[in-house]
């Protein structure tokens, strides 16, 4: 319905604007040229419904439509001016201008400037032509420089427009990512903690029973194995029990532990268990954004050619693209260890740095892992870029200084000399630029554009331009209304903005009394009466200026209150969504550490105590029971699905992971 609203008021005002008024009003109107306006109306209304899809052709055809109209329409005043029977439906150029500017890029909105410009300059020297049978260049210039500056600000409304939805768009996003984290804030969490304590028990618990199960085959052949494999189990079996209580510590608090070794220091405890690891790390160890997913993947790979393929080869590589653990097949298997869930944690943890990881065995004989990651600073937004805000503030800027080369234009025509014109609009340039800053610094902005104001007085009262031609240096005041903008909108202290109004207005009132006194000075006064002429011109000029500033600030502080209840409404909802998703990942936490507390630890307790009584057969049923607790625990988390089974070994039945 909105799509269609805007065009049918249009078409409505302009058919009772003209002819329908003049029909009311019972004076003639030629039939011919009312069908055609009316015709072309309805045509250029049909055609701005289309305006969001198709931009830029809905503006070529409004723009031909319109001036098909012209000259369809009557050319002899029917309100006052030429031409002005179809001043309503004019408002559809300014409507599809602002619409290009809203839904395309950049450089799109300023060639179709560039376009509207020439057009209206074309317009122009044909009316001149027809007028006085010759161009008139002055006439031209001007109109071509008011084009621009009507159509600049239409386009700078339309790109503040975009980005304004843009950032709407943006933040809806982010509620909607928060609002889904809330809802999946349990979930995310009983995954995240099952592989924490997948990674502190799997490692530990798993070389335990290996060892044990080793030392228990061949104690007969080799005695000392057992005294190894008891003094291992009674040091591995502390570590582990340390770092689940550790875990159960920090559980309820969110915390994680950020001890994560080196892959030097992970394959090193690897090769203590007999594995003959070639560890290749060209690029060095991966950043602290990757390390821990990496490691745990590693360790994750590592730990399953201990279960699958003990003593045999294995290869390490990584590299900022990719990580490859390849082994080719051991002395022989352990098998009851895996769990199935070793390869869905490596796929875990491979995503939430951006990267894939896929596992399966090797032609020959053997297994590989293989993660890929995303090169640094690869990532890309999945929306259009925005052109950053410095490209607009320029843009804006060169606006501002349309007016000014208005002024020179009409200067011009009254003698202006090529230096005299060099001179003005050099201090047009000095007085604008530094509105590029007013975002970061606005109230230095609004001091410089106050200082630099004292240009034009000074090459005037120095004699660089004629006192006649003072007046085109008022056309540079709106950069003073813009620093004012500034300061309401981006300037520190806000409950101070006001303070701009007097802060841009007493100077500028001060430039403009002097000058008037200094090159018109009355020669019947003396030198006081003078001076008192140039302060009351001084007071009234500020209290006028002051009026013709508090319209930019109004609209300066308006747009700062819009901004900051915006923030405030959309951050909030954020917050409240994300405090929604602790709250509830707090409550799972406390809930895998209760269960933590009652299944694992108490068989992994006994690990080290039978150790140290010396009872090999109970260290592998303690460490045995403890896997088997764990795997209990993991299942009811529910962290496996069934479409993340990982492809099996060949030569064991049991998936190759835990």
């Amino acid at each position: 319905m909105a799509r269609w609203t805007l065009p049918a008021l249009l078409v409505a005002g302009q058919l009772i604007y003209w002819p329908g008024w003049l029909l009311l009003d019972g004076r003639p109107v030629a039939t011919g040229r009312a069908i055609g306006v009316t015709v072309l109306c309805l045509f250029i209304g049909a055609a701005l419904g289309w305006r969001r899809e198709r931009p830029v052709p809905v503006l070529a055809a409004v723009f031909t439509a319109c001036c098909a109209a012209i000259l369809v329409a009557p050319a002899e005043p029917q309100w006052g001016d030429p031409y002005d029977a179809v001043l309503v439906i004019g408002i559809a150029e300014v409507i599809a201008l602002f619409s290009v500017a809203v839904h395309c890029t950049l450089r799109v909105a300023l060639w179709s400037l560039a376009a509207v410009a020439v057009l209206d300059g074309v317009a122009t020297a044909a009316e001149t032509v027809a007028a006085a049978d010759r161009v008139n260049p002055g006439e031209v210039a001007v109109y071509v420089a008011l084009s621009l500056a009507g159509s600049g600000l239409i386009i700078a409304l339309g790109r503040r427009r975009a980005r304004w939805n843009g950032e709407r768009a943006e933040a809806a996003r982010r509620l909607a990512a928060a609002q889904r984290a809330g809802l999946e804030a349990a979930d995310t969490e009983r995954r995240r903690l099952a592989r924490e304590l997948h990674d502190v028990t799997a490692h530990h618990l798993t070389s335990i029973v290996v060892n044990s199960s080793a030392a228990e085959m061949l104690g007969e052949q080799r005695p000392e194995l057992r005294a190894e494999a008891l003094d291992f189990a009674a040091r591995t079996g502390r570590e582990t029990l340390a770092a689940l209580r550790q875990l159960v510590a920090i559980m309820p608090f969110g915390g994680q532990r950020d001890d994560t070794p080196s892959l030097a220091d992970l394959a090193g405890g690897f090769r203590e268990l007999g594995q003959r690891i070639t560890l290749e790390l060209p690029d060095g160890d991966p950043p602290p954004e990757r390390a821990e997913a990496v490691y745990g993947i590693v360790r994750e790979a590592l730990t399953n050619t201990l279960r699958y393929a003990p003593g045999g080869e294995v290869l390490v590589r990584y590299t900022p693209a990719e990580l490859l653990v390849e082994d080719h097949g051991g002395t022989g298997t352990t098998a009851g260890l895996g769990g199935g869930r070793g390869l869905a944690g490596m796929r875990e943890r491979a995503e939430s740095i951006g990267g894939a990881c896929e596992a399966g065995p090797v032609s020959g004989g053997g297994w590989r892992v293989m993660a890929v990651f995303p090169e640094a600073g690869a990532a890309r937004t999945a929306y259009p870029r925005r052109i950053d805000r410095t490209s607009l503030d320029a843009a804006a800027v060169a606006l501002m200084l349309l007016a000014p080369v208005v002024g020179v234009v009409i200067a011009l025509e009254e003698g202006m000399t090529p230096v005299q014109t060099v001179l003005v609009l050099l201090a047009n340039l000095v007085h604008a630029v530094p509105l590029l800053w007013r975002r970061r610094a606005a109230w230095w902005v609004l001091g410089a554009v106050a200082l630099t104001g004292a240009l034009g007085p000074l090459l005037t009262v120095t004699g660089q331009v004629r006192p006649g031609l003072f007046y085109v240096f008022l056309f540079g005041g709106a950069a003073d209304l813009a620093a004012v903008h500034a300061v309401a909108s981006w300037g520190a202290r806000p409950r101070l903005s006001a303070l701009s109004i007097p802060a841009a207005a007493v100077p500028a009132a001060l430039w403009l009394a002097l000058t008037i006194v200094i090159v018109s000075p009355d020669d019947e006064s003396g030198v006081l009466m003078n001076a008192t002429l140039g302060v009351l011109m001084a007071l009234l000029f500020t209290v006028v200026l002051s009026v013709l500033m508090v319209g930019p600030w109004a609209v300066g502080h308006a747009a700062r209150r819009r901004r900051d209840r915006r923030w405030v409404r959309e951050e909030g909802g954020v917050a409240q969504e994300l405090e929604q998703a602790a709250f509830r990942a707090l409550l799972e936490r406390h809930r895998i550490a209760a269960g933590l507390q009652e299944a694992v630890l108490r068989h992994a307790a006994e690990v080290p105590g039978a150790a140290e009584r010396g009872d090999l057969t109970g260290v592998l049923a303690a460490a045995r029971e403890a896997l088997t607790a764990m795997r209990s625990l993991l299942d009811g988390l529910g962290t496996r699905a069934p479409s993340e089974a990982e492809p099996a070994r060949p030569e064991v039945s049991s998936s190759r992971s835990e």
